[in-house]
């Protein structure tokens, strides 16, 4: 016979995990697409099944008590468990794959290779997601994601798919004339063109180049939301973007843009896929890092990890 287990109530419990991991009412309520009255409600009925408070008001945030601390551990991996446990009885009926990547990543390296996954998985339907902004994959419904950056990665399972330098690109034209980028320092004379989220890029890049911000100010030039449209306006010949190998390798060989200056001088950067614990091993998620592994080893057979 099963055992006669002695639950709270399951709704209370996400609830509670949900609003533990938000912090306020309102974005619980926004998770759970219920009322914050309602998650107040199943939390308070939840504390008093428990006979303990859970949280404690500080303004509008919520903060765990000791015992609530220990409660969001231990639930946080049931459900993660109860997850993997759904997702496995399922797996006979196909799979949906959820994956996170950084726009340009997506647009320029991803999607052009993706066929060659589907002809050997048909059975797995790949979501692409973009976004350029940190994303929490413990609130989305996501698999995986595809960052760049170091580690470590808290919370998540992490393996690098290669490395990558980061190098100023720019249209074949300012190789040549009065103003040519013959040397880092005749970037000075050149409109720099920037990525939002990756502001830091020509400060980094100009500091391993050995030029001095009194020499080239890494801040002036055009700022972007999306490295693409940096890629594309170096392209069209606004100025000189800064990017990495994956986005613009292709462009690079068909002769649309250069890289006038060595392309090793700030190096180490991974592209790196990351998914939560509980997922790293299920069918659809192997299967998708392992083509990503072999892509990685035959795009860049110098610097892939495997």
């Amino acid at each position: 016979m099963p055992p006669n287990r002695r639950l709270p109530a399951l709704g209370a419990l996400r609830a509670f995990e949900v609003l533990a991991r938000c912090g306020t009412l309102a974005k619980a309520a926004d998770e759970l697409c219920v009322t914050p009255s309602a998650v107040g409600h199943q939390v308070r009925a939840l504390e008093a099944w428990l006979g303990t408070p859970l949280f404690v008001a500080h303004g509008r945030q919520r903060l765990l008590t000791p015992d609530g601390v220990r409660l969001a551990s231990d639930i946080g991996k049931s459900f993660d468990q109860i997850e993997q446990a759904c997702r496995a009885v399922a797996q006979h009926e196909g799979h949906e794959l959820y994956v996170n990547v950084t726009p340009t990543f997506a647009i320029r390296w991803l999607v052009p290779r993706l066929g060659r996954f589907h002809a050997r998985h048909p059975d797995v339907a790949v979501h692409i997601e973009t976004s350029a902004k940190p994303i929490d994959m413990t609130r989305e419904n996501l698999h995986a994601a595809l960052r760049f950056g170091r580690p470590p990665w808290h919370g998540l399972t992490a393996e690098l798919i290669f490395l990558e330098d980061i190098f100023p690109v720019c249209h074949p034209k300012l190789l040549s004339g009065r103003k040519r980028l013959a040397k880092p320092e005749d970037l000075r004379h050149h409109t720099l063109l920037h990525t939002l989220y990756r502001r830091d890029d020509w400060a980094r890049w100009l500091s391993a180049a050995g030029v001095a911000p009194s020499v080239v100010d890494p801040t002036q030039g055009l700022t972007f939301d999306l490295t693409t449209m940096a890629i594309d306006a170096a392209e069209n010949g606004l100025g000189v973007a800064i990017s990495r190998e994956a986005q613009v390798a292709g462009v690079i060989e068909s002769g649309r843009l250069a890289a006038p200056f060595r392309r090793d001088l700030l190096r180490g950067e991974g592209c790196y896929f990351l998914t939560k614990p509980a997922d790293w091993n299920t069918q659809h998620v192997a299967a998708f890092r392992h083509w990503l592994l072999e892509e990685a080893r035959r795009a860049f057979p110098a610097t892939a990890e495997v």
